[in-house]
């Protein structure tokens, strides 16, 4: 079976069910999964309050994302007065329009009717045009974080706490190495693209190493020890 990919995230399972009625009405393959969070948004751009996913194979993203906006219709009047996106400037609605990836579909498709009043409006090239350069910019990798480096780093360095301990910090690091290695992130249009640069993927590799080697060490030690009080 294909690998589905997160669509869409959503705050509840009500909202993500009503999409996946409505990718499923389309024969567009889809699956609904709720996430455990293991690891801090901050170190791949996800926001892990919408932990209820849509997942759908990647080369579908376009489509589902054309149906759902197809499928909004929205007037500034009937919207509640105190719906936040009301009180958004003019800068702030175009960056919606911008960095739609963030917004839901009605927020983008309200934005668009608000600034049409302002006299604002996009051609279809304009709109597609702003996808792609969003893309092109959620494309690039990020660099680690130095307190994320500094804890990959911690163990080797702390040599004077207790050897299980050290064995312990030797794992986390090695997570962390791994994690930098190897995490991707899924772009708007269902492309994968490794989350860290060359240069901090080269860094998680030397976290591990660094980690693998002072765990071998430990563990060499702890054996001797017991060895010898036998």
């Amino acid at each position: 079976m294909e690998k589905l990919l997160t669509f869409k995230r959503f705050h509840t399972a009500e909202q993500a069910a009503e999409i996946v009625s409505i990718l499923q009405g389309h024969q567009i393959p889809v699956t609904y999964e709720e996430e455990v969070v293991l690891v801090d948004s901050v170190y791949i751009g996800q926001n892990f309050d919408q932990r209820h996913l849509v997942k759908i194979p990647s080369e579908d993203f376009t489509r589902a994302d054309a149906l759902l906006k197809s499928l909004i219709t929205v007037s500034p009047e009937e919207v509640e007065p105190d719906y936040y996106l009301l009180s958004f400037t003019r800068e702030e609605l175009q960056d919606v329009i911008a960095k739609k990836d963030e917004w839901g579909d009605f927020d983008y498709a309200l934005a668009l009717r608000l600034l049409e009043k302002q006299g604002i409006t996009y051609t279809p090239e304009q709109l597609h045009l702003f996808n792609n350069n969003r893309i092109n910019s959620l494309s690039q990798p990020q660099e680690l974080p130095g307190h994320l480096a500094l804890i990959g780093y911690l163990s080797p360095l702390i040599l004077f706490v207790p050897l299980p301990f050290v064995g312990i910090l030797s794992c986390l690091g090695i997570f962390i190495g791994a994690f930098v290695r190897l995490t991707k992130k899924t772009l708007p249009d269902g492309a994968r693209v490794l989350a860290f640069s060359a240069a901090s993927r080269a860094q998680g590799l030397r976290i591990i190493v660094a980690n693998v080697g002072l765990f071998i060490i430990c563990g060499i030690i702890l054996f001797r020890r017991l060895n010898q009080g036998n």
